[in-house]
């Protein structure tokens, strides 16, 4: 379970300086209506089902495909990895439209996320995924796209939380998070799959 301290919800805020409703809430409101807690392996999504959308043998857009991959990602960083499970294509999209500004950059990651190399390759690949989207600007807009299909506060919490976990994470050396997803890994189905869709959709 992670909290959500005022500091990073005054933080996340920060990322949203247009977002006038946004800008208008409260920690304190927030924590009213739906507490300060977030539990990342059962998040409350609405409208899902449990049926998964598999990439491989489909066509698909560039732009969906590497939103599938970064959603993978998104999961195994912030430990829901059984989210995926019920990912939709319209969901993914919505990520792949935010990363566009870096979708160039991320070339090499995919190709080795493709290649199902050891566990210790791809958890880094995933690493650099997710730090070249912070370093362009890009991770709020992936975050609040990632986590859409909340109810309004529920959005809030939980992104916010997510991106301040993300971004902790991302000013160390990386070791110890990438041990993490290498545990993850080991029961993570759709990363392989995923990245060689996208692979051949975007550079191909």
């Amino acid at each position: 379970m992670l909290t959500l301290t005022q500091v990073q919800f005054e933080d996340y805020k920060k990322a949203f300086p247009t977002d006038s409703a946004l800008q208008e809430l409260t920690y304190e409101k927030l924590v009213s209506k739906v507490g300060n807690e977030c539990d990342m392996s059962n998040i409350p999504f609405e409208k899902r089902t449990e049926t998964a959308e598999l990439l491989g043998g489909s066509t698909l857009d560039c732009v969906t495909g590497v939103g599938f991959v970064v959603y993978d990602c998104v999961c195994l960083f912030i430990g829901a990895g059984g989210l995926r499970g019920s990912a939709t294509k319209a969901e993914a999209s919505a990520v792949g439209e935010a990363i566009e500004p870096v979708l160039s950059q991320l070339e090499g990651f995919i190709k080795t996320l493709s290649e199902g190399g050891s566990a210790s390759d791809t958890a880094w690949a995933i690493w650099g995924i997710i730090k070249t989207i912070y370093n362009g600007g890009c991770l709020g807009a992936v975050i609040a796209a990632f986590l859409n299909s909340l109810t309004w506060y529920n959005a809030i919490l939980y992104s916010a939380t997510a991106l301040a976990t993300i971004v902790a994470a991302l000013a160390t050396d990386g070791a110890a998070e990438v041990a993490a997803m290498v545990i993850q890994l080991a029961t993570f189905g759709f990363l392989v799959s995923d990245s060689v869709s996208a692979y051949d959709a975007c550079y191909s």
